[in-house]
This record gives C-alpha cells, structure tokens and sequence, in this order.
C-alpha cells in the first residue's frame, strides 16, 4: 500500500488535463489525499483507492497541515508547482518541468513519470453522480449540451451566439434534442439562465442544469449527444469521457491546452499569433472572429461522424 499525495493545479481545466497522471501512479489497495479547490473535490470522489482524504466542504481548498499532518508520501504529484508541493513530505516528487518543444499537457506529464504514451485523462464515476445526471436528462433521445462559462470574459464566445448555433441544431440536425445549458458556478449562472430565456422564447426545449458538481457533470457528458463550449473545466470533462465535445479557443494555446478525448475537436477564429500581433488577446476581443456559421459546421461534422444524419 503506497501513499499518494495529489497537489492539483489552482486551474479546474488543468486539474482534468493531469488526472491521467494520477491514475497512471494510483493503485487500488492506495491511500491517495488530495490537495484541491472546493470545486474539483468531487472529481476525486470515486477514485480507486482504499482511502481517499480530501478538504471537507467549506474548509479551504489549501489546507495542507490538517491533511498530511504525521504524514510521509511515497508519491506526490505536484500539479500545482508553487511552495506546497516543495512542503509536502515525499520519497518520490513529480511535476512538471519546461517543456523543451510545445506539446500537450498530456504529453508534458508522460514525460514527467517516464511513460511511454500521453497520459489521458482518466475520471471515475459512481452511483451518485449517474443519478444526478439521469434526473437532468431524463429519457430525451438525443442531448445537446452547451458549457459556455470560462474562467475570465476574454475565453467565452457570446452567449447569443450559443443560443444561435442551439438553435439552429435544435430546430434542424439535432431536432427533439433537449438543450442543456451548464455551468461550472455561480460565475456562469447569468449566461445559462440568458440562453435558456433566449431558446425559449423561439420554442426550442432548453434546460438549466443548475449547480451540478464537476463528477455529476462527467455523468452528464456520457449521455450528451454532442457537447459544445468554451476552454473551461467543462469541456475538460466532456472530452475525457469520450463525448463529442466541440471547444472554442481564443486567447489560449489548444496545442497545449485543449480538450483530451478519443471525440474532442477545437475551433478557434484567428491564429494565436495572429491574435497576440493584432493586440486582440489584451482588448478581450480573441473570440470575437468565431463564428456562428464555422461553429455549426465544425459541429455537423461532430455529428455525423458519430453517425447521426
């Protein structure tokens, strides 16, 4: 039995991205404690361990000495790279150094724990979390799933533009789909609540599904017909449980960030360099140049290589 210490990253998208590296080290008989905002806790829940110790609810995320206090780690995955990490007691350290090339996250773990392929995403689910995403979904043949929050305005394309694109695969490809609008917290609270008004009002059946946690919302993208959204922790999720996830990037890098899944794609406007050249990325506008008619298209071709019609 080995102790495994999981520092994740203060980024819930960049937490996704390295819990491949986590199940790569994690054994069933372990004892895995993990470091984590209040947010991403619930990703950890079910994971395949003997004991799982994480902050309990409304403690802060950060508290390091109540959680290894008499404590010595065989492993400690530190994704978060700051002074916690160099704290932490442990036989064995692992984090991320520079890169020499640009990759994928993924790959900058692979090569961090000597694996011989990127180290996929990997989220385990149980009961609970199926549950909670059946009574959102309930028994709607097809689901369309909208994440449009994203940790700061500059990563979110216009919530009208959603309802758009919505509308149009409700109404047309997708049609007698339900329309999930989901957020990540209270931040993302007022867009899904104006695209829901908005699809309402134009008779397409779109839902909020509320204040899900990050694991009810990995149970959601397993049922999801097709996901669509911006670079946020819910897009992380969809991918990463293999669900056609379409994400939309502006002022971050996909080559080194984006959605990993056997069915995510990413879309963006303008290059990144060209972004940076034009000053787009400090004035906000590095979402401004994807467009509607470039989202649904790259969405059909989401859906009918699923083999829907």
């Amino acid at each position: 039995m080995a102790q495994i210490l999981f520092i994740a990253p203060a980024d819930l998208g960049e937490t996704v991205l390295a819990t491949g590296a986590l199940a790569h080290v994690l054994g069933e008989a372990d004892e895995l404690t993990v470091l984590a905002a209040s947010a991403a806790g619930p990703l950890f829940r079910a994971a395949p361990a003997r004991r799982v110790a994480m902050p309990e609810r409304g403690t802060p995320g950060w508290s390091l000495a109540a959680l290894i206090a008499g404590k010595r780690f065989d492993t400690v995955i530190d994704a978060r790279g700051d002074l916690t990490g160099k704290l932490a007691p442990g036989a064995r350290k692992v984090r991320l150094e520079p890169a020499p090339m640009l990759r994928h996250r993924t790959e900058d773990w692979s090569a961090a724990l000597g694996a011989e392929r990127a180290l996929a995403p990997v989220l385990w689910l149980d009961e609970q979390a199926r549950d909670e995403a059946a009574l959102v979904t309930g028994s709607a043949p097809q689901v369309l799933v909208l994440a449009p929050g994203g940790s700061n305005a500059g990563k979110r394309w216009p919530a009208e533009r959603f309802a758009a694109v919505a509308r149009r695969l409700a109404l047309g490809p997708m049609q007698g789909a339900v329309v999930l609008v989901l957020g990540a917290g209270e931040h993302d609270a007022e867009t899904s609540r104006d695209i829901v008004s908005s699809l309402d009002a134009d008779g397409v059946g779109a839902r909020n599904a509320g204040a899900l946690d990050l694991l009810a919302a990995a149970a959601l993208a397993e049922r999801a017909t097709l996901v669509i959204g911006n670079d946020n922790v819910l897009t992380h999720i969809a991918a990463a449980k293999g669900a056609p996830t379409l994400s939309l990037f502006g002022p971050t890098d996909e080559r080194v960030r984006a959605p990993y899944g056997p069915r995510a794609r990413t879309l963006r406007g303008r290059a990144l360099e060209e972004l940076a050249a034009s000053g787009a990325l400090d004035d906000g506008r590095a979402m401004d140049d994807v467009s509607i008619d470039a989202v649904e298209a790259a969405a059909l071709d989401l859906l009918h290589a699923g083999g829907l019609r």
